[in-house]
């Protein structure tokens, strides 16, 4: 006759439940400090631009965004998913491809080809 003792029963859950809060707490961590850009400007196909932030919230690219982040310099990633060129300001990608800026504290303008009226962005790097 053998009888399962509810003690061993427990003990495994508590188990498989410390091991997935710790898997958890690790991912969690992990997303967290992982390196990222303060900014993201993507070009999606056509020419439309939109602004992906640091939480990676996308909003349509404006005449002017606002780079925030920690540190005394922040990095902006573009990315090109169009099959052409494109010029952001400051910032030029070759069609398929995704390029790192780091810049310093300032206002920066330019030619903004993914702005068909004004075509022109402002870039604040705070």
């Amino acid at each position: 006759m053998t009888s399962a003792h509810p003690v061993v029963g427990s003990t495994r859950l508590r188990r498989a439940l410390t091991l997935a809060s710790v898997a958890a707490g690790t991912g969690a961590l992990a997303w967290l400090l992982w390196p990222r850009p303060d900014a993201e400007l993507r070009v999606r196909r056509g020419g439309r631009a939109v602004v992906i932030n640091g939480y990676g919230v996308s909003r349509p690219l404006g005449d002017t965004i606002v780079v925030g982040g920690r540190g005394r310099r922040r990095t902006i990633r573009v990315v090109n998913e169009d099959s052409v060129p494109h010029q952001l300001a400051l910032f030029s990608v070759a069609p398929g491809e995704s390029r790192d800026y780091v810049a310093p504290p300032g206002t920066f303008g330019g030619v903004c080809s993914a702005h068909a009226g004004s075509g022109r962005l402002t870039v604040v790097v705070r």
